[in-house]
């Protein structure tokens, strides 16, 4: 039998931090948040895209954080806010794709928010994130 290329995680926690991910989100939102104001001159831009990402880069940080405690759960409730931050995302976003047909950027942050939303909805019952590693 071949021996399996899947690194190790924890048992009963997901293969990939939640913070991994959330922070290239949340810099990807808030630099879409300033380049909408930049190009277009878009306060809505700049306060929907900017203030979302700088919150997802905040609960990424605070995930981070607590993770580094080794309680288990600990990350939990910041798992939770960042999927409610893609969930907001997804429908105003998706929403707003299908009013106006632009697959940029409504289109493109539905379509990412939605992976994001899934992914941290598997971190969440797949037991949240793996322990620190014990030295």
């Amino acid at each position: 039998m071949a021996a399996s290329s899947a690194a190790p995680h924890s048992p009963g926690a997901a293969a990939m931090h939640d913070f991994c991910l959330t922070f290239p989100f949340g810099f990807l939102v808030a630099v879409g948040g300033l380049i909408g104001f930049a190009v277009k001159g878009s306060l809505p831009s700049l306060l929907a895209g900017g203030g979302s990402g700088a919150l997802l880069l905040l609960l990424g940080v605070q995930s981070l954080k607590s993770w580094k405690t080794g309680k288990k759960g600990a990350s939990a409730p910041f798992t939770l806010a960042s999927a409610a931050v893609a969930a907001l995302l997804t429908g105003v976003m998706g929403k707003k794709f299908l009013a106006t047909g632009a697959v940029f950027p409504p289109g493109v942050v539905a379509g990412l928010s939605a992976i994001m939303l899934l992914f941290y909805i598997y971190n969440l019952l797949a037991g949240g994130n793996p322990l620190p590693k014990q030295e």
